[in-house]
């Protein structure tokens, strides 16, 4: 998905997920469009993909509606993703890191660094994207297929997808300082994983993946 489309996505995550909409709106492709300024095929895609994540339902007719979800459900998948996205982390320290690997980490996070000193909308395009490679790089190649295998029966549920992000629209600044702390956990965590400091590696990555709704309402509170 390009970059701009990821960007719509997350602005849309974010209001279903600070109950903008209730149960009984109807969220459509042209109303998002006309809010946020873009075309009518990135706020397509960002339904499409809000509805495989769980957070949204087809109506009869056309439109969508926001999913009832549960807080506990909510809370039980990003406690198993912050799990599986630790132990990928832990292996990855353990089994030693190849070139190829780290130097994608490395590329991700240099580009999640100058995202942090783009405009709010580019930044936001550019973080997410770099975000995604980080978190999809870790996971897939951490040398354990059976840590990937079990993350891909969870991840079809709300907030489960991996380096997904939920953007304000409205305070770009907040959003870089929220951004910042994540920025600088995913240089510790590669620092950790070349140190073959496993133990390090899977208690900052659990940390970074389990508290990122945690540290948008922080913000958001500081704002």
């Amino acid at each position: 998905m390009p970059s701009y489309e990821q960007r719509v996505l997350a602005i849309v995550r974010r209001k279903v997920i600070n109950g903008d909409y209730s149960t009984d709106d109807r969220i459509s492709e042209v109303a998002i469009a006309e809010e946020l300024g873009v075309s009518r095929t990135p706020a397509r895609t960002a339904l499409a993909a809000l509805e495989a994540e769980g957070l949204i339902e087809k109506r009869r007719g056309r439109g969508y509606s926001v999913r009832r979800v549960s807080t506990d459900s909510v809370e039980n998948t990003i406690e198993i993703k912050a799990v599986l996205e630790g132990l990928a982390a832990r292996n990855m320290a353990m089994n030693g890191i190849s070139r190829e690997v780290e130097s994608r980490l490395a590329a991700s996070i240099e580009q999640t660094a100058a995202s942090l000193e783009s405009p709010g909308i580019a930044m936001m395009d550019e973080y997410q994207e770099a975000n995604i490679v980080f978190h999809h790089t870790i996971m897939m190649e951490c040398g354990n297929e059976l840590i990937a295998h079990t993350y891909e029966r969870i991840r079809h549920l709300p907030f489960a997808e991996l380096g997904t992000l939920a953007f304000e629209n409205a305070n770009y600044e907040r959003e870089r300082t929220r951004l910042t702390v994540g920025f600088s956990q995913h240089v510790i965590i590669l620092d950790a994983i070349r140190r073959r400091d496993a133990a390090r590696a899977e208690a900052m990555m659990r940390e970074h993946s389990h508290a990122t709704l945690n540290y948008s309402d922080l913000f958001a509170k500081r704002g």
